[in-house]
């Protein structure tokens, strides 16, 4: 904790002292030494955590070598770790500052204390001037560590000077044997900071390689990907990490879509009719929708109709049994067809001309011209357009027609 040589023996651990106004030394050498002991005993104080008697000893102690720069310096540094024991950062800071601008420290000490001083100094936000001590530090240090260029790179993210912040980072990455998974993070974060999406995605991959567990790194890799408009590679992606079970709900819905964008339906559609076996995506309007649309583009129609069932049970609007009995009709089952078509316009609040329009022809082939009749004369009501007016008294004058 304290940065200084004192030569005294293990026994001094055991020597209790005299409060620091009492029997002081007269002579100089005598005086410093005096010091020295006392400032070895308040270290083990503070190491003991009795911060109390510490500050008590410490503030005697100032008094008495107030006088002497170098004793004031060390003392004003013991009292910086008293400070950091007793989470004063601000007091820390203070201290050690008095201490390091005193210029009375060895060369040594003072170093390390500038790069205390950083570290203080970004915990309480005072960046530019922690990134100033750091700086100082950078100038005088022979080998700095990939850790001191992190908290660079830290200073200068804080400060959103990102080109900076980006250079010091990979030359931290690159120095370490072992980085640290908040290193990349820190990278990847900058990149996306500054919209450089490309750089992001080797940094993004050793993410995934070193932590495969790790769902979020799979995301923003597959992320990155469709910004940079290589949509194979995302869903690429986002498929292995499913395979893996790593991908939440909202995830698998998203891949299911990216399946249908790139022209693979069948994909989409057993993803999620797998999942939604599982439990691992409700059964819901959304989720039962996107699969009907699945399964029609894989060319499954009757897939998509007992899907459309599932559907009809919790959407309420008439619009699943609609679509079921168009599917219905392609399928030439008339009569369900016009079951699902005569619900389907009971549930809906508007329904349109092609809904009474197809009703009428499910009615004309169950050969109950009555009834299609009627259908056709309701659908020539709500035309909007010549070419649907013309189809549907077409239909009505052919029901005429002996």
């Amino acid at each position: 904790m304290v940065y200084w040589c004192l030569g005294v023996g293990l026994s001094l651990l055991l020597y209790t002292p005299l409060h620091a106004t009492e029997a002081l030394p007269k002579d100089a050498a005598d005086a410093k030494r005096y010091t020295y002991d006392y400032l070895f005993m308040i270290d083990a104080l503070i190491r003991n955590e009795k911060y109390q008697r510490a500050r008590i000893e410490l503030d005697a102690l100032l008094e008495r070598v107030k006088q002497n720069p170098d004793e004031t310096a060390l003392t004003r540094q013991a009292y910086g770790y008293l400070s950091i024991g007793l989470k004063d950062y601000p007091s820390a800071i203070d201290h050690f500052l008095f201490a390091v601008e005193s210029g009375a420290l060895p060369t040594g000490v003072s170093l390390n204390l500038r790069y205390t001083l950083a570290q203080l100094m970004y915990q309480e936000e005072r960046y530019k001037a922690g990134l100033a001590q750091l700086q100082s530090w950078f100038e005088q240090s022979e080998k700095p560590t990939p850790q001191a260029r992190v908290l660079l790179a830290s200073f200068y993210y804080a400060l959103k000077k990102y080109s900076q912040a980006i250079s010091a980072l990979k030359l931290a990455i690159k120095q370490s044997d072992s980085p640290q998974e908040s290193w990349y993070q820190m990278l990847v974060g900058l990149y996306f900071e500054t919209r450089q999406y490309k750089p992001s995605v080797p940094v993004l991959r050793i993410l995934v390689n070193k932590y495969p567990a790790k769902a979020q790194y799979w995301q923003q890799l597959s992320d990155v990907l469709l910004q940079l408009g290589r949509e194979q590679q995302a869903v690429a992606v986002l498929s292995l990490a499913a395979s893996r079970k790593l991908v939440d709900e909202s995830g698998l819905i998203r891949l299911a879509k990216l399946y249908l964008q790139l022209n693979n339906p069948l994909d989409a559609a057993e993803l999620l009719s797998g999942g939604i076996q599982r439990g691992d995506i409700r059964r819901r309007k959304e989720s039962l929708t996107l699969l009907v649309d699945a399964w029609l583009l894989a060319r499954e129609p009757e897939q998509g109709i007992k899907v459309l069932k599932q559907l009809s049970e919790i959407d309420k609007s008439g619009k699943p049994q609609l679509r079921m009995g168009r599917l219905l009709m392609e399928q030439e089952q008339w009569l369900e067809a016009q079951q699902q078509l005569e619900l389907g316009i009971k549930l809906t609040r508007k329904p349109t001309f092609e809904d009474w329009l197809l009703l009428g022809s499910t009615h004309y082939r169950l050969a109950d011209s009555t009834a299609a009749h009627a259908a056709f004369k309701t659908a020539l009501k709500l035309a909007d357009k010549p070419q649907q007016s013309e189809l549907a008294q077409r239909w009505i004058d052919y029901l005429a027609t002996p």
